[in-house]
């Protein structure tokens, strides 16, 4: 009877409750010196006081996470009453090499038998769920009071890999923010920008990491609540073995929420987490030392978050920069020239909107191939005022193939007894000394190149295509490929082959691969079946165009080997003809 009641009493106080804490501190306290002790935690069962957590410190003015209980249950007629609260923070002080201070906080990533007393654990027995104590949790440690119920929503967000701001932001505006979090360092005007610290990390396994989540609240006069105004995140506290600094910054939501006010936070909170990663282990832990917090500087709107984006998958392409700034100033400069070019002799431009389109500029055609440009961006206010400037650097295509020239002349077109047109090929210029081309082709469709096709590599700038099928559409994509990992961007052309008159009759089928290949995706290895037992030569390319096998085989089935992870060309070349097909080995 009683492992059976404190197997009831062990399970409710691990799944029920709320993170509640009491105290905010006034920071900067970021070195840790000063630690509370706080006092274990009973259970009352049948008026009998059993204890379920031993005594724990945190620094103090730090409030920890805690699930508390109050439950009711009836087991074979008997009342059990639980009310308590269970602790899932386990933090110790760091007093080790620790860089401005004599203690860093340690937080480690705990498993759930860890928050319960041995004693209770250990009469509870088997009846306790082995799952239960092989659950990994990271520990919190917030400067205000979090409702867990609600924060387990945002840790699965962080816990997924999505890291930032923005990804929450649908998390955060849907929350009652009144109960999901309160207290904090209360600001009294300061602004702030930044928040910086030294951190060392041990990760148990790869894949978890340690994480700082910052939040910025306001007190609402009309609404009489409180809304979260702003935040930053610092997801990537990797293995450190010496301390290392780290900086999150503080964005206000309204410079990435156009119909958001820019509204000055009154508290922040700050939330350190052990583990923030996919595979947290017992046995990771996150020390944090010398946090700060910086104003926001007092100039024209920064720039934050510039990134550099493709947002087309053929040409021409469509480089794309964007950013944020608060507030939202006048317009935004643009200045860029070849990587190290100094500020002043490069070419300007300006825009009125948070993002450009790098093949927006007029002398866009003229940026030199193979060539790395650096872009400086800064924001323009009402009064010639300038914030400071930010910058990103951009590697044009290594090439660029000119004119595709598809040759059809009428004296080279040949009809084949088996219904094929052959004598059709295609040249091009290319910009320069490129030595390697790929050709890929296919009778067209909406999801070209993306559907079956051929690829070839060849080191002219001309092809000669196998007979094809008359009277049909095929799209040609030629890239230039100036060395294993650069590229040029790929050019398209769009030609119909011709059809004999009163010899051949059009039809709507596709003719037949070549070849079957199984399974697909494949694990390493494939099965391939030669269509009618013919012989064959198989070549095997990788997605840049290298052979990586060649084949011979006189129609039997072949076993290929994949070499690694990703995606081939397998072409068949045959009496039949020749065919493509792309393997995806997982």
């Amino acid at each position: 009877m009683k492992k059976i009641i404190l197997f009831f009493f062990l399970t409710i106080t691990i799944f029920s409750g709320v993170l509640r804490a009491q105290d905010s501190i006034t920071f900067p306290n970021g070195s840790f010196e000063q630690w509370t002790t706080h006092p274990g935690y009973n259970v009352t069962v049948l008026f009998m006081p059993i204890p379920v957590f031993d005594s724990f410190s945190t620094p103090s003015n730090w409030d920890y996470p805690s699930y508390p209980v109050n439950e009711s249950i009836s087991l074979m007629g008997m009342n059990i009453n639980i009310n308590t609260s269970v602790p899932i923070v386990k933090a110790t002080p760091e007093n080790g090499v620790v860089p401005d201070g004599n203690k860093a906080v340690k937080l480690h990533t705990i498993m759930l038998d860890d928050i319960i007393n041995p004693t209770v654990l250990s009469l509870a027995g088997d009846l306790l769920d082995s799952t239960l104590t092989q659950q990994a949790i990271p520990s919190i440690l917030s400067t205000g009071a979090v409702d867990i119920n609600a924060f387990i929503p945002l840790i699965s967000d962080l816990m997924s890999g999505s890291g930032d701001i923005y990804s929450m932001l649908p998390t955060l505006l849907t929350m009652d923010v009144n109960d999901y979090i309160s207290g904090g360092i209360a600001l009294d005007g300061f602004k702030p920008g930044r928040l910086t610290g030294s951190y060392k990390y041990h990760s148990a396994t790869s894949g978890d990491n340690g994480g700082v989540v910052i939040l910025g609240t306001h007190y609402n006069n009309t609404t009489h609540r409180r809304e979260i105004v702003g935040g930053g995140i610092s997801l990537d506290l990797t293995d450190a073995d010496s301390y290392t600094p780290f900086e999150t910054e503080y964005i206000p939501l309204g410079a990435f929420m156009p119909d958001m006010p820019n509204t000055s936070p009154d508290s922040l909170i700050v939330i350190l987490l052990s583990s923030a990663g996919t595979n947290m282990q017992q046995g990771s832990y996150l020390c944090i030392d010398d946090l700060m917090l910086w104003p926001a500087p007092d100039t024209c709107a920064s720039i934050q978050y510039l990134t550099l984006t493709n947002q087309a998958y053929d040409a021409p392409p469509m480089m794309v920069l964007e950013w944020y700034s608060n507030p939202i100033p006048d317009h935004w400069e643009i200045e860029y020239g070849p990587h190290g070019f100094q500020i002043g002799n490069g070419t300007i431009v300006e825009t009125n909107t948070p993002y450009f389109s790098i093949y927006d500029l007029e002398d866009a055609n003229m940026l030199q191939p193979n060539t790395l440009y650096t872009f400086y961006i800064r924001s323009v206010c009402g009064d010639s005022t300038y914030g400071d400037w930010d910058s990103i650097s951009y590697r044009t295509p290594c090439a660029t193939v000119g004119e595709l020239t598809v040759n059809s002349n009428s004296e080279s077109i040949v009809f084949t007894i088996d219904n094929k047109v052959s004598g059709l090929s295609i040249s091009w210029t290319d910009t320069t000394d490129t030595q390697r081309w790929g050709v890929y082709y296919g009778i067209y469709s909406p999801y070209f190149p993306d559907n079956w096709g051929t690829f070839v590599v060849v080191d002219t700038p001309y092809y000669e295509f196998p007979p094809l099928s008359p009277g049909k559409t095929y799209t040609v994509e030629v890239t230039a490929h100036c060395s294993d990992d650069n590229y040029g961007e790929p050019k398209l052309i769009s030609f119909s082959t011709p059809k004999p008159e009163g010899i051949y009759a059009p039809t709507t089928s596709h003719s037949k691969n070549q070849i079957n290949v199984y399974p697909n995706p494949a694990k390493g290895l494939c099965n391939v079946v030669i269509n009618g037992n013919q012989p064959a030569e198989l070549r095997l390319y990788s997605v840049d165009g290298q052979i990586i096998q060649n084949i011979y085989t006189d129609g039997s089935p072949v076993v290929l080997a994949l070499p690694w992870h990703g995606l081939f060309f397998l072409q068949a070349t045959t009496d039949s003809g020749t065919s493509t097909q792309k393997i995806i080995n997982q």
